[in-house]
C-alpha cells in the first residue's frame, strides 16, 4: 500500500476530542493530550494500569461501563449515549461528567481483537442544560398554577362583594391588572426579586394625584413572593385612596415612606392628611380582607391601619422583605 505520509502518531495525539486506547485486559495503553486535559492526569499516571484502578467509580456505573468495554473487546462497536463518570479533578475534588463515548474493537493484522479505542464527546454542559429547562418548565409550570388559583379567589371574593356584573368588573379588572403589572416587573427583572420603589410606582401609576403624593425610603429588595403580596395591598390602598382618601381631595396629602430596621425587617408607613368627610365603611369588603389578612398571611408580616377625622395612616412591617 502506498504511504499516504500521514503521521497517525501525531494526529491521535493533537486531536482535539479525547481518545484512549484500552488492551486486552482494559489497562491503559495511550491516551491523547485531550483525554489527559479533560481527566487532569499525565500520561504516566495512566500507561499499564486497569482502568478502574485508576478512575473508580460507584458498583453501577462501573458494570455498565465494563459490560460495554467487554462488547468492544468481543468485536462489537457500541455506544453509551450520556453516561456519567466520575472524574478527580486536581485541587476540585471528584466531579461527575457526562461523555457519549464510543467503544470500537482494534484489530491486529490477523484480524484478532487486542483492545479498545475509546471516543468521548463531553455533554456535560447539554445535559446541564437540560436539567435546568426542565427545572424552569416545572418552575413556570408551579406559577402558572399559582396564579390562576390567585385570580380565581380573587374573582370569587369579588363577586361575593359585588351588587351586580358592572360593579365587579369595576373591581376585578384593576385587581388582575394590578398583579399584571407585578408580575411583568418580574418577569423583566428574572423573577428573582423587585425593588420597592419600582413597585410602588407601578401600584401608584394609573391612579391620578401624583403631585399630591410624596415617596421616600432607601433602596429594598422584595422577593417575588412578598412583592406580589405587598403589590396587591399597595392597590387597595391606592384604590381606597382615589375613592374616598387623599387622592380623591383637593387639600389631601399622600406620604410613603419605609425603612429597614436592625434585624432586616422592612416598616412602610401610609399616611395620607388633609381629609374631609372621611366614610369608615370605604375600608370594609374584599379590599380589607387582602390588606388584614392575605398581605400577613403571605409576607408574615403586620399590619396597622388606623382611620382619624383627617388622615388615615397604615404601617406595614415585614420581618423578612425576601422571604422565598
Amino acid at each position: 500500500m502506498k504511504s499516504t505520509g500521514l503521521d497517525f502518531a501525531k494526529l491521535f495525539e493533537t486531536m482535539p476530542t479525547p481518545f484512549m486506547v484500552l488492551d486486552g485486559e482494559m489497562r491503559f495503553v495511550i491516551a491523547n493530550d485531550a483525554y489527559l486535559a479533560v481527566t487532569g492526569r499525565q500520561l504516566d499516571e495512566l500507561v499499564g494500569r486497569y482502568v478502574f484502578d485508576v478512575f473508580p467509580d460507584t458498583p453501577e456505573r462501573q458494570a455498565a461501563t465494563e459490560a460495554s468495554f467487554r462488547q468492544a473487546l468481543a468485536g462489537e462497536r457500541n455506544r453509551m449515549d450520556r453516561n456519567v463518570y466520575a472524574i478527580e479533578r486536581p485541587g476540585k475534588g471528584r466531579q461527575d461528567v457526562y461523555w457519549s463515548v464510543m467503544h470500537t474493537p482494534m484489530h491486529d493484522a490477523d484480524g484478532h481483537v487486542y483492545g479498545v479505542l475509546q471516543y468521548a464527546q463531553d455533554v456535560t454542559a447539554e445535559v446541564a442544560a437540560e436539567r435546568m429547562r426542565d427545572v424552569i418548565s416545572q418552575e413556570y409550570d408551579h406559577r402558572v398554577r399559582n396564579l390562576m388559583t390567585k385570580i380565581s379567589a380573587i374573582a370569587r371574593h369579588t363577586a361575593r362583594h359585588s351588587d351586580d356584573l358592572i360593579d365587579f368588573l369595576n373591581d376585578f379588572d384593576p385587581r388582575i391588572s394590578a398583579m399584571a403589572r407585578t408580575h411583568e416587573l418580574l418577569v423583566n427583572g428574572g423573577w428573582e426579586k423587585l425593588g420597592l420603589r419600582a413597585l410602588i410606582d407601578s401600584e401608584l401609576k394609573p391612579f391620578a394625584g401624583q403631585q399630591q403624593t410624596v415617596i421616600d425610603g432607601p433602596d429594598c429588595t422584595l422577593s417575588s413572593r412578598v412583592a406580589q403580596a405587598l403589590g396587591m395591598a399597595l392597590h387597595e390602598l391606592a384604590t381606597n385612596a382615589a375613592k374616598y382618601g387623599a387622592l380623591s381631595q383637593g387639600n389631601g396629602r399622600l406620604h410613603i415612606s419605609w425603612r429597614l430596621g436592625d434585624d432586616g425587617s422592612l416598616i412602610l408607613d401610609w399616611l395620607e392628611t388633609g381629609l374631609t368627610h372621611v366614610k369608615t365603611s370605604a375600608a370594609a369588603g374584599f379590599g380589607s380582607t387582602i390588606i388584614d389578612r392575605i398581605l400577613p398571611m403571605e409576607t408574615g408580616g403586620t399590619v396597622d391601619r388606623n382611620l382619624h377625622a383627617t388622615s388615615l395612616s397604615c404601617t406595614i412591617t415585614l420581618p423578612d422583605p425576601l422571604k422565598p
